[in-house]
């Protein structure tokens, strides 16, 4: 019994650490991202074909949903790359970072389209080559 409550207390804690290594992709990328997306919906549409498909089917709570099947694939990816040599951890160290860096991304083009009607990409697209 108390190998069983031990092995508990391990998967708890190796658990606490990574939610909290991964703070910031929930912030931005889960949370802000769908909460900003969102909101923006109400002034156009989602620009990812997938994407749009996937709410039009399933309503914009399944964008919810695939972004906790991301957290997932991140949590078995983490613990791939967290128990190999050092090299494979600044992997994972650079992976969090991009995936942060694409959720503040995020976020600043759905404010865009909230506050100014107009995503940064769509401006990029209208810059002349």
């Amino acid at each position: 019994m108390q190998n069983t409550n031990s092995h508990q207390t391990n998967i708890l804690a190796d658990m606490a650490f990574f939610l909290h290594d991964i703070r910031y992709i929930i912030l931005f990328y889960v949370f802000g991202d769908f909460l900003t997306t969102r909101h923006a919906l109400a002034y156009g549409f989602e620009e990812n074909i997938f994407l749009r498909s996937v709410m039009a089917e399933y309503g914009v709570w399944s964008f919810l949903i695939l972004k906790l099947v991301f957290l997932i694939i991140v949590y078995y990816n983490y613990k791939l790359l967290r128990q190999e040599s050092a090299g494979w951890r600044r992997l994972w160290e650079i992976s969090k970072k991009f995936i942060i860096s694409v959720g503040i991304f995020l976020v600043f083009n759905n404010l865009m389209v909230i506050f100014l009607e107009c995503s940064f990409l769509e401006i990029i697209k209208s810059i002349p080559l």
